[in-house]
């Protein structure tokens, strides 16, 4: 069982994840909030939000404003800024820039559908208003074809500057190698390369608190009551500036690579000229794992898992308290690969070859750091007896 005083450290680490993941999903994985529909006999409603050279996922609410049920409804984008087409846009997946509803819809009531265009070349930034055409059978089985315009708009937004560096550096990788898929790889072996001081960094702060355990247990059997924290404090602060440790030094480098792994979310998991780039079992690298077939549809989220695994008890310390990380060590990857199952196979491949290549380099890192110390034993604090 872990300590209640661990389960509460735990479940705190646990609601910082969930709120940088959240962040995750805010800079880009979302799609377009479900838009208002017309007032038209069958209301069209549409939204989408992209960058350049990203695929535009286009969310097409259809609401059957009438008083009896209507069936083969089809939605199919007729103009784009009032240019006939679908111009800057591209199909991709699709013979036709149209949805179709495969059931008859009630009285009063909306359905949602998706339509996925990509981008050949980089669309301006701007707001484009987007016409549709919306045919039907109305409850007397009369056909209705109604052309709507301004229907929705797709907001075509910039990409920061660091997204927009990681995709030149994968264009210039790929002019070299022509395989976008081992672009990513030696773009993940070189951010790691890069980035090996700070995680040098980073653990050499772990391992220095972690030797001074033994002095931290003394001290706390020293202090055991809660009248004395303000003295614990004092001196374990003392003991940390004694000792040339930084109690913060830890948590820089995470600081310093976490803007490069959001602007490496942003620039490949909806990046379009992966389109027409296979990998392995995945016809395109942009694909997400969820529209496979089911026969391969989880083999990259259970990669993703399996090297979270790796990578998080690769990153413990000898004779480091495991209590307070116990829970984090199992679920991290679970969360990892559910939301794997949504990513693009290029984010998939991104984190499987990121967490694996940390594995590595912890593995080192902390075996050379850790060369010759010896494992604190642990102090068991005095207890304390209340006078009658």
């Amino acid at each position: 069982m872990i300590p209640k005083k661990s389960r509460k450290s735990t479940y705190r680490l646990l609601l910082v994840i969930t709120l940088l993941l959240g962040v995750l999903t805010l800079s880009g994985c979302t799609t377009a909030a479900v838009p208002a529909t017309s007032s038209d006999p069958v209301g069209i409603g549409l939204s989408a939000v992209a960058r350049p050279l990203e695929n535009v996922g286009i969310a097409i609410a259809i609401k059957n404003n009438m008083t009896k049920f209507v069936s083969d409804v089809k939605v199919q984008i007729v103009s784009i800024d009032g240019n006939p087409g679908i111009a800057p846009f591209a199909l991709w997946q699709t013979p036709d820039a149209s949805v179709a509803l495969t059931e008859p819809l009630l009285p009063g009531k909306t359905a949602q559908a998706r339509l996925l265009l990509q981008q050949k070349s980089a669309a301006p930034i701007k707001s484009y208003a987007v016409d549709v055409s919306v045919s039907y059978r109305d409850g007397d089985g009369n056909a209705v074809t109604k052309v709507i315009p301004n229907a929705g708009i797709i907001r075509v937004g910039s990409t920061n500057f660091l997204s927009s560096g990681i995709r030149w550096i994968i264009e210039m990788l790929y002019k070299l190698i022509h395989n976008y898929a081992v672009a990513i790889i030696l773009l993940t072996l070189a951010l790691k390369l890069i980035s090996e001081p700070l995680t040098r960094m980073q653990f050499k702060s772990t391992v220095d608190m972690q030797k001074l355990q033994p002095q931290l247990a003394k001290l706390k059997a020293k202090y055991p009551n809660k009248e004395d924290a303000t003295k614990l404090n004092q001196e374990t602060m003392q003991l940390y500036k004694d000792n040339n440790v930084n109690v913060f030094s830890g948590c820089l480098p995470l600081l310093v690579q976490w803007p490069v792994f959001l602007a490496l979310f942003t620039a490949i998991n909806n990046y379009s000229p992966f389109n027409n780039a296979a990998f392995l079992w995945a016809p395109a690298l942009s694909m997400t794992s969820s529209a496979l077939p089911l026969a391969t549809r989880f083999i990259m989220p259970v990669l993703v898992g399996v090297t979270t695994y790796i990578q998080s008890v690769t990153s413990f310390i000898p004779g480091q308290d495991r209590s307070q990380t116990a829970m984090l060590t199992y679920f991290m990857p679970i969360l990892m690969g559910y939301w794997a199952y949504g990513f693009s196979i290029a984010l998939g491949l991104y984190w499987s070859l990121f967490s694996l290549f940390s594995a590595i380099q912890q593995y080192y890192v902390i075996k050379r750091l850790t060369k010759g110390m010896a494992l604190p034993e642990p102090v068991v604090a005095k207890r304390t007896t209340k006078k009658k």
